[in-house]
């Protein structure tokens, strides 16, 4: 069972402000699983063993919101065709699930702190 420490994952993409949360998620959860901090995307997604876990999880993070995705893995009913096309095990798949998740969180994160990749915009004068 692969178990991703989801509260370091977090910081650590948080904190990796020059790349996009998916990505910075996918890098920071490769460091957990590899053991080795200060991986590059490409190190990151070497370390998944499966490029189809990085794009199942930007597929996730686009068509599912952090509530849908804030369940546990096994919870999720999974379409086992659906995974036969993407190439993926159950546990591959779980992976992106927490990858997407992290990424979720990230853009939470950083809209709170106010930090983006995007370029700047005009302040609002009102809170949401």
């Amino acid at each position: 069972m692969i178990i991703i420490n989801r509260k370091n994952a977090i910081e650590r993409a948080t904190f990796l402000t020059q790349t996009s949360s998916l990505n910075a998620a996918t890098i920071a959860v490769g460091e957990q699983l590899a053991g080795a901090a200060e991986l590059s995307m490409d190190m990151a997604i070497a370390v998944l063993g499966n490029n189809q876990i990085a794009e199942m999880a930007g597929f996730l993070n686009d068509s599912k919101t952090c509530k849908e995705l804030d369940v546990p893995c096994d919870g999720v009913g999974l379409d086992l065709d659906e995974l036969r096309e993407w190439g993926l095990t159950r546990k591959q798949y779980c992976v992106a699930h927490e990858i997407a998740l992290v990424a979720h969180m990230v853009d939470r994160a950083r809209t709170h702190h106010n930090v983006s990749t995007d370029t700047p915009r005009t302040l609002r004068a009102y809170s949401s």
